[in-house]
């Protein structure tokens, strides 16, 4: 799925397989299809001419100048296209298809806007070709620059490695990632179809018209990608409430995966094109779209959208690199007055982008003086001990970050107001500086810093302060806290308890209060944090423990969402509710399980379950997958009939990963060998996902962890050496793996397979300290957390 290849599907009409052909050209494969300099600051025109049949569509980024029969083979035409702006090589695409086009009504859009797919998922486009419009005029307006091609098509590509790809003028995109049908896609779908359009259309300047210098700059294209399509998103789509939801998860992602000792800066050196491949990861991505969020509260709205304009408009149709975005936006700053003359951006953000990792913030408040002081270290999973004894190779000195620092004390609870009230400095050598707060409340009131969780880091209060703000959460006015900083609370709690920087006491004691929480991003980040214990628990004698306390914290919210029954006028957070029922019937909460078979069973005994589904849209993930954990070979062979049958996107994804939640061993071992055989049904770009629903299974871990290792050469040959894709798999072992037993075998087998493996090394070291993680936390903390559940059992 890469270059210039083939990709095919099953005409449900005729039942024939018809061939496409695409492109997929990122990050360096446009060599593998025309020669070229196939680098990002070789920019160039391109003239392009595509010979093929006249009962096909010939599209490229640009729109067609001229068709001129090919004499020599009778029904054959050479389809000229107008040469393109100047662009890099990885921008190129075309494609010979037999789709139909979808055009989009939109007064307001000069631009030509089409959407292709096969002819009998058409009508799966509508929504995909009327948001695009919207939010590429949206683009406009806020860069102050125009799209500057004369058309825009979206391609849903049967087989496509990536999510989706920005070619300037022809994106790209996996067909789950465009289409969306209304009778059988969820809310979610809804929204993941319009973050995805929001991303590839905000490429079209970030990426497009600038382009990084080098690929070391990837995030520049990607972490702005991301971020900007929140800000799209939540103008076009406000009732979603995506910007601090998406943000906000992204901070927790980042604040987790940055926290080994085994991470990366964002701005990444590459040296040779193998290296390109491992830059496509969530430090590029997530990392990168929260440090710009932080920047853009640090320098206020005027400024960041003034100095992206200029920097765009400076660099249009050319190659930057983060230094040159740094000025553009230290100049505006300091012109609007958002910034102290004394700093400028690259000072603050080179301590973002070229060193790796996260800062935890130390706040030790001196109750009778009215004041704190702040100090600075970097938040790792493991204590300094064992990264001394341990790591290979070995920790670099003491990081230091400048960091924005806001905060609201009880007395003065504004958290609308985001932006810094006091920096964290670093000195000329790189050596942190403490910070002392003034003037703040006495002690009987709370502190919180980083309100609205604008920057990404972790704090660490003094025990008095946690006390006080455990009473206030547990207090009737909670709600003065901000939604995003509650679900900071809980992460950070969690996740310091978890390292044995707090005790479990203290962190339950704060967890306890969701009980009468009602917001989702809360509820989230506590599950996110309860969902790496649980990896561990369940394979102990302490589940049944586990599993009656999350009963205890679940019942109030599962039963105020109204549990599996449909919410048929969407009076509910539908991410809120499928992640409740989600983990309800995970842990076998009886009413959810009662509900979810019961919607299954119904479905199963209808005279024709391919037209007609009455498992409501919002509800299938979880009815599905109970289904199949709580069913036998029948209720799975009609799943997977279902899958064969369907020819919606959505509900086909789905049933992949709801089949990988049996129990049935034989029913496990049979779906792998399906996934990975050479003639499978399931596309390989679908592989990875399914593979790593059966690890979350409780009895699939064991096999499909053994599945990997003893077949680990057929796995090389399906991935044609893939190594991004095999050490993805090995990750997603490694996040389940927790015993002696399980990190004893994965280091033998890494160090086993290093040479075939070492272009990842980085990613395999990673892999290793994940386990070794899970392996400490088994060990040390296990026995304190379950204790702490005891006693609250108890109570």
């Amino acid at each position: 799925m890469s270059g210039y290849y083939a990709s095919s599907y099953r005409d449900s009409a005729d039942n024939c397989t018809r061939f496409i052909s695409v492109t997929q050209f990122e990050p360096a494969d446009a060599r593998t299809a025309f020669p070229c300099f196939d680098e990002p600051n070789f920019k160039a025109t391109f003239n392009i001419t595509l010979g093929h049949h006249d009962q096909y569509n010939a599209l490229s980024n640009m729109p067609i100048l001229e068709r001129i029969p090919i004499c020599e083979r009778q029904n054959w035409l050479w389809s000229i296209f107008k040469q393109t702006e100047v662009m890099s090589t990885y921008l190129v695409a075309y494609s010979i298809n037999d789709f139909q086009g979808y055009a989009s009504q939109n007064q307001e859009c000069r631009v030509k806007f089409t959407t292709w797919a096969r002819a009998t998922a058409i009508e799966q486009c509508r929504y995909a070709a009327k948001i695009g419009p919207s939010l590429l005029v949206y683009y406009e307006e806020m860069f102050d620059i125009e799209y500057p091609l004369p058309k825009m098509d979206q391609l849903a590509v049967p087989d496509f490695s990536a999510g989706a790809m920005e070619n300037w003028g022809l994106i790209t995109y996996r067909e789950a990632a465009l289409f969306y049908a209304e009778e059988a896609s969820s809310q979610l779908d809804k929204q993941h179809v319009a973050n995805i359009i929001a991303h590839e259309l905000a490429h079209q300047w970030f990426g497009n018209l600038v382009t990084m210098e080098w690929w070391n700059d990837l995030w520049l294209n990607e972490g702005f990608a991301t971020y900007i399509a929140t800000l799209g998103m939540e103008k076009l789509c406000s009732k979603w409430h995506v910007y601090e939801e998406q943000m906000l998860d992204n901070v927790l992602a980042v604040l987790n995966t940055d926290a080994y000792c085994n991470t990366r800066p964002i701005h990444q050196a590459v040296c040779q094109a193998s290296q390109i491949s491992e830059l496509f990861d969530s430090i590029t991505y997530r990392k990168g779209s929260v440090i710009i969020r932080m920047m853009h509260i640090f320098i206020g709205d005027v400024a960041f959208r003034r100095g992206l304009n200029c920097y765009l408009v400076k660099h249009a149709y050319s190659n930057a690199r983060q230094e040159d975005l740094w000025l553009a936006l230290t100049e505006a700053a300091h012109q609007c007055g958002s910034m102290p003359l004394d700093l400028d951006v690259q000072t603050v953000m080179d301590t973002w982008t070229l060193q790796k990792g996260i800062p935890l913030i130390n706040v030790k408040r001196h109750y009778m003086m009215k004041t704190a002081t702040i100090t600075q270290q970097r938040f790792l999973l493991h204590d300094k001990e064992f990264v001394h004894k341990k790591l290979d190779p070995p920790l670099a000195e003491e990081s230091c970050w400048f960091v924005p620092i806001s905060y609201a004390t009880d007395c003065s609870s504004n958290f609308i107001a985001a932006e810094p009230r006091a920096w964290l400095r670093c000195t000329e050598q790189h050596e942190p500086l403490p910070l002392e707060l003034e003037q703040l409340p006495g002690d009987d009131e709370w502190l919180i810093l980083n309100v609205q969780v604008g920057s990404p880091y972790r704090v660490m209060y003094d025990t008095h302060n946690w006390e006080l703000i455990i009473k206030a959460l547990h207090s009737r006015a909670f709600k003065r806290i901000h939604v995003m900083n509650r679900a900071q609370l809980l992460d950070d709690a969690l996740a310091l308890a978890w390292c044995g920087l707090m005790h479990y006491e203290l962190a339950l004691e704060l967890l306890d209060y969701v009980r009468h929480e009602r917001e989702y991003m809360p509820w989230r980040a506590a599950l996110d944090q309860l969902d790496g214990i649980y990896r561990i628990v369940r394979h102990t004698s302490q589940y049944d423990e586990f599993q009656h306390f999350m009963h205890h914290l679940l019942g109030p919210i599962y039963c105020r969402l109204e549990g599996m029954q449909e919410d048929c006028d969407n009076r509910h957070h539908a991410a809120h509710k499928t992640l409740i029922n989600k983990w309800a019937c995970r842990l076998s909460l009886e009413d959810c399980v009662e509900h979810a078979l019961r919607y299954y069973h119904r479905w199963f005994i209808s005279r024709a379950p391919d037209e007609t589904n009455p498992v409501p849209a919002n509800l299938r993930s979880v009815v599905y997958c109970t289904a199949m954990r709580h069913g036998d070979a029948e209720d799975w062979n009609f799943l997977w009939q279902r899958y064969r049958s369907t020819t919606v996107a959505s509900e086909q994804r789905l049933i992949l990963l709801a089949l990988g939640c049996t129990h049935k061993v034989c029913l496990l071992q049979r779906y792998l060998s399906i996934i990975y055989h050479e003639k499978s049904f399931i596309r390989k770009q679908d592989a990875s996902q399914i593979f790593g629903a059966i690890l979350r299974n409780d009895v699939g871990f064991h096999i499909a962890r053994d599945f990997y290792f003893h077949n680990f050469q057929m796995l090389r040959d399906y991935y044609h050496s893939n190594t991004r894709e095999l050490v993805g798999l090995l990750q997603q072992i490694t996040q389940h793996s927790s015993s002696t037993r399980d990190y004893r075998q994965l280091r033998m087998f890494i160090h086993g397979h290093q040479e075939l493996l070492q272009s990842s090394s980085r990613s395999l070291r990673r892999a290793l300290e994940q386990a070794q993680a899970n392996l400490r936390w088994r060990q040390e903390q296990l026995c304190e957390f379950t204790n702490q559940l005891s006693m609250r059992n108890c109570d």
